[in-house]
């Protein structure tokens, strides 16, 4: 089955409800309006010059309803959608339109400048299609208009020879470890994600009825892989009703919980951090929420117990654990009572297979014990666009998917996830999980927010520092944060680097910190 054969097959059943909508400016699509504008996007680049089955297509959008039309309508017509953070630097895009080998690009006119510099970097002619969402906003010279396109109507049915192994989604890599990579994900792959997050019993979002429409805010950007895949797909599948968030503020966030009363959250941890430390965000915001989910970047247990004691325990609080290598569907967490556990990341989806390696020995380990996760399932990626090494570094000779992540399962099976590999700190021969020291530093009174890196030390190789942003009217000392460390962890393990004081922690709009920026501090 393909993508857009699994999002349609109920359209008859839901038609006339709403699937997405503007936060800001309240423009609404319904099920039958978003089927038929997607419709004649693909008919157009059907018919567009030099635009070819398998070409890539680029999306340099913030969340706008208007990027599932994009979506849906490139992927019907055989091509590959490839996203691009739209508050990228000109040079930025141009590394992934270079990689890409991008033949369309979609933007806004508020990105159409820095649009057109990248594509004079990369030595691209392709056509610029705008996305206009505020009516006032003048077309650019030079641009096609996508109102335009989207207004056509067109009832024709794409019989277009496709194969399940193509190419449909290629979003980029964090670049933690060098450039942005492009990451392959086939229809098999995305579809197998989909189906496999809509698991009995896994699954938080129900399917829309006559009288029952979940209400899903999209507040993580739909460049990112989270924001495309478990909260934009996943909820048309299910008929849900999308409300669109393009720019995140707590005003608006506020707004948005007052007024649409969701059903399932999805977030990031500076949203989760928002949710529990804001006065003005309280439990009566979430009279109909079932369920929070928190991922991009692993939370502390002590948090997450903390906003559901907030919530009067009413919400169910997860985290979510994935790559987009894998199309962030591996694990999930059970809607079932009694089957969760504190600060755990869940059980493995169906047709998935996971093992532990140890980081020292290479061999596999058992409950319990600590290693690398390999993964093994259908909607793993195809691989990386173009890059052989990266590859060959990404997957073992049988086939299994080398994810980086530091992870341990127990005797029920349960994950649980601790740290990404290539941010241990190695202390003197030591390991030490910049996460594990993160969510102690997280509970000190005075401290409300913090990162923590390794930096060289002469003696010991390595050492941990943590940069801290303090609570309002707090005048902690980091003497008093490094002697609240040492009280509670192991000699190699306490803050010897020291700990500097900031106003706010760099991190990614998906919500990673980025502690390549913070080497720099």
């Amino acid at each position: 089955m393909h993508l857009e054969e699994c999002i349609w097959k109920n359209l008859e059943k839901w038609h006339n409800k709403t699937a997405l909508v503007c936060a800001q400016t309240n423009c609404s699509y319904t099920y039958l309006q978003l089927y038929k504008k997607s419709n004649a996007l693909t008919s157009f680049l059907c018919n567009l010059d030099k635009l070819k089955q398998s070409d890539r297509v680029a999306v340099a959008l913030p969340n706008l309803p208007e990027y599932a039309i994009i979506l849906l309508g490139v992927i019907q017509a055989g091509c590959t959608v490839t996203t691009l953070n739209p508050l990228y630097t000109s040079d930025e895009m141009s590394h992934q339109l270079i990689v890409a080998e991008a033949k369309v690009i979609f933007t806004t006119p508020e990105t159409y400048k820095t649009v057109q510099i990248a594509l004079q970097l990369s030595k691209l002619h392709i056509p610029i299609i705008v996305v206009r969402a505020k009516n006032d906003s003048t077309l650019p010279h030079g641009a096609i208009d996508f109102d335009e396109i989207a207004r056509n109507h067109c009832d024709a049915k794409f019989d277009l020879r496709r194969s399940h192994d193509d190419t449909v989604l290629m979003l980029f890599s964090s670049g933690t470890t060098g450039l942005p990579k492009g990451v392959e994900i086939t229809n098999r792959g995305l579809v197998s994600s989909l189906h496999q997050m809509s698991a009995p019993k896994l699954d938080p979002i129900s399917e829309t009825s006559e009288s029952e429409q979940e209400v899903v805010p999209v507040v993580i950007p739909m460049f990112h892989i989270y924001g495309l895949v478990i909260v934009l797909l996943h909820g048309l599948l299910k008929g849900s009703k999308l409300v669109v968030v393009p720019k995140l503020s707590s005003k608006l966030f506020v707004n948005v919980l007052e007024t649409y009363q969701p059903t399932v959250l999805y977030v990031v941890p500076p949203i989760f951090h928002m949710l529990l430390n804001r006065n003005n965000i309280k439990p009566s915001h979430f009279t109909n929420t079932k369920s929070i989910f928190s991922g991009a970047a692993p939370l502390g247990a002590t948090d997450v117990m903390a906003l559901s004691e907030k919530l009067q325990g009413k919400v169910n609080v997860f985290q979510l654990y994935g790559l987009s290598e894998v199309c962030l569907s591996h694990v999930q967490s059970s809607q079932v009572d009694g089957h969760r556990k504190p600060g755990g990341i869940g059980f493995l989806l169906p047709s998935t297979e996971a093992k532990i390696m140890s980081t020292t020995t290479g061999n596999e380990v058992g409950a319990n014990q600590l290693g690398e996760m390999l993964l093994r399932g259908p909607q793993v990626m195809k691989g990386y666009y173009k890059d052989r090494n990266a590859n060959d570094a990404a997957f073992t000779n049988d086939g299994w998917f080398k994810t980086g992540d530091l992870c341990y399962y127990d005797e029920d099976g349960h994950f649980f996830l601790t740290d990404r590999i290539k941010q241990l700190i190695k202390v003197s021969g030591y390991q030490v999980a910049a996460a594990e020291l993160e969510e102690l530093i997280r509970r000190h009174k005075d401290v409300d927010d913090v990162a923590v890196i390794g930096v060289p030390h002469e003696k010991f190789g390595e050492v941990p520092k943590a940069f801290v942003v303090r609570r309002r009217d707090s005048n902690v000392s980091s003497f008093a944060i490094q002697e609240f460390v040492k009280s509670k962890v192991v000699h190699y393990k306490q803050l010897i680097g020291g700990v500097s004081f900031v106003d706010s922690i760099p991190k990614s709009q998906a919500g990673k910190i980025q502690k390549i920026e913070l080497k720099k501090y």
